[in-house]
């Protein structure tokens, strides 16, 4: 059954993957292949809600390599309810898109898509790097997304978003790197294993790489007073 954490990545990433290679097709065909998608991303999502929903947490390690060192995804009831969440607002939102709203732009669902993936992960990770990749994965998707129906109106605010979010995520990955340079670890349980016992001036370093993190998670999220 722990099979079925992959589950929210795979189907929005090979939905993007097949919007790509339809970019000709018509538009009917490719706004049912993108409803489809986020259908069957919103019913693995309601699987894993109930999975979590006993209060119990899975873990999926890529290659069999158990954390801390390999690649994992965890399940617990707010990762759960967060996916459901989402895939429900995704649904909504290809729904109103097919409406007109996705005209202008052949790779509009194909984007959205992958931004999708990028939030499922990071709902997921069980570790800070991959939280990283995550939000790049989204990001990346979301530039294209912003200048959706071009204009001068749409790029001057969108070179304003790309900075700020270039500017955060270096700070993610100094961040990061400094908790790593004293814990030696990303994965997060693993962290609240080993951050309690630091101390001295190493305890200091992992703090400043915690109020990075808070800064930029802030700062991604348009938190006052980060709202620029």
């Amino acid at each position: 059954m722990t099979h079925w954490l992959i589950a929210p990545i795979l189907i929005p990433l090979l939905g993007g993957i097949l919007q790509v290679l339809m970019g000709y097709a018509p538009i009917s065909l490719r706004r049912t292949l993108a409803l489809t998608t986020t259908v069957l991303m919103l019913a693995s999502a309601i699987v894993l809600l109930v999975f979590a929903s006993d209060g119990s947490y899975r873990i999926y390690a890529f290659g069999n390599w158990q954390p801390p060192f390999g690649i994992v995804l965890v399940l617990d009831r707010l990762a759960g309810l967060m996916l459901a969440i989402t895939a429900i607002l995704a649904l909504l939102c290809h729904i109103y898109a097919t409406g007109g709203a996705d005209k202008g732009n052949r790779q509009f669902h194909a984007l959205f898509l992958f931004q999708l993936m990028g939030l499922n992960i990071a709902f997921l990770t069980g570790d800070l790097f991959n939280l990283f990749v995550a939000f790049e994965v989204l990001l990346i998707a979301s530039y294209g997304l912003l200048m959706h129906g071009g204009g001068t109106v749409r790029t001057i605010p969108g070179l304003h978003y790309v900075a700020l979010n270039l500017v955060g995520s270096a700070l993610f990955l100094i961040g990061v790197g400094m908790i790593y340079s004293v814990t030696g670890t990303l994965n997060m349980a693993d962290l609240a294993v080993k951050v309690p016992q630091v101390s001295g001036s190493d305890l200091n370093l992992v703090k400043a790489g915690g109020m990075m993190l808070l800064v930029v998670f802030g700062l991604k999220a348009a938190v006052l007073p980060l709202c620029f």
